[in-house]
């Protein structure tokens, strides 16, 4: 039976290699990702395009390899083992508008796009200015701020599901708190979304922007590694950051990972941190709040290669 697997894996790579112009073997993830953390891609491709994106993980599919797609990696983290078969980077950034319309592919990076939206008056996403990552990664989380989410200006998701593309409305995707029908189901790859947005004002929206991007330099702790919250919030009148300073763990460690001193929901990785080191304090935040207060945390982050 192994020999059969090896076989197959085999077959696997070289239909890859063929298939896709580029490929890259042996990937170091860690320098990709927001944790900077993780092992090795066994197989990295970077798809520029929508039609690469699709190809490349239909391609996977049809060869019996495991298929894993990345935007920016700001809410993930990979396994120190790394992740078999083949990584597809979603590097399609493009966007258009058709008046207060926005298409964006799902490798675009949200911030920047947000400043540039902003910057011409246009209204809608201004919550998410701040926050890291793509928009496919956006959506598929359902990103948010301020009680504002992805899917309150959603009109539309180019998805692809399975081998097969197609479009979904947001009210077929599931969307809720920090998830979505994307979670559940691995075989859907967001290709691209669709925003309704409105007219705004410039010189306010570039205000609000700034003045989120101040609070966050003041209340979180980027000088480390790290993928922003790790818990959701159990409520939004009760932070799972409260919950764990309740617990005491406000700076607590464990092996290279500890609880920001600075925001006690941010599980940051200290250098040398490994993987098994997050997920090893992430446990133990987990195991002491709900010995202090009953409430059951729940990850924000999604683990991959574990």
């Amino acid at each position: 039976m192994r020999k059969i697997d090896e076989i197959l894996r085999r077959e696997a790579r070289d239909t890859l290699r063929r298939e896709l112009p580029g490929l890259e073997e042996a990937v170091p993830l860690a320098p990709l990702c927001a944790y900077g953390v993780g092992g090795p891609a066994e197989l990295l491709y970077r798809a520029a395009t929508t039609g690469a994106l699709a190809y490349a993980v239909t391609t996977a599919r049809h060869a019996g390899a495991p298929v894993t797609v990345l935007g920016r990696a700001t809410n993930v983290l990979v396994g120190d083992d790394g992740l078999p078969g083949l990584t597809v980077l979603a590097r399609n950034e493009a966007h258009t508008l058709d008046g207060e319309l926005l298409m964006v592919e799902a490798g675009a990076e949200l911030p920047g796009l947000v400043a540039e939206l902003a910057g011409q008056g246009l209204a809608g996403l201004a919550f998410a200015g701040n926050i890291p990552g793509s928009v496919g990664g956006a959506v598929v989380g359902n990103a948010g701020a301020y009680g504002h989410a992805m899917s309150d200006v959603l009109v539309g998701v180019h998805l692809l599901d399975g081998m097969t593309e197609h479009v979904n409305e947001p009210r077929d995707l599931e969307f809720g708190y920090r998830t979505s029908l994307f979670k559940q189901l691995p075989q859907l790859t967001v290709l691209s979304a669709t925003f309704q947005l409105q007219r705004g004002e410039r010189g306010a929206l570039l205000g609000e922007i700034a003045r989120d991007a101040e609070l966050r330099r003041s209340k979180h702790p980027l000088e480390y590694s790290s993928c922003g919250s790790y818990f959701k919030n159990p409520s939004r009148e009760l932070p799972a950051a409260r919950l764990i300073e309740d617990a005491g763990l406000k700076g607590f460690t464990k092996g290279r990972a500890r609880v920001s001193e600075k925001h006690a929901n941010f599980l940051v990785a200290l250098p040398g941190a490994s993987a098994a080191d997050v997920v090893a304090l992430a446990e133990e935040v987990r195991r002491r709040v709900r010995e202090q207060s009953g409430h059951d945390l729940v990850e924000e982050v999604r683990r991959l290669g574990f």
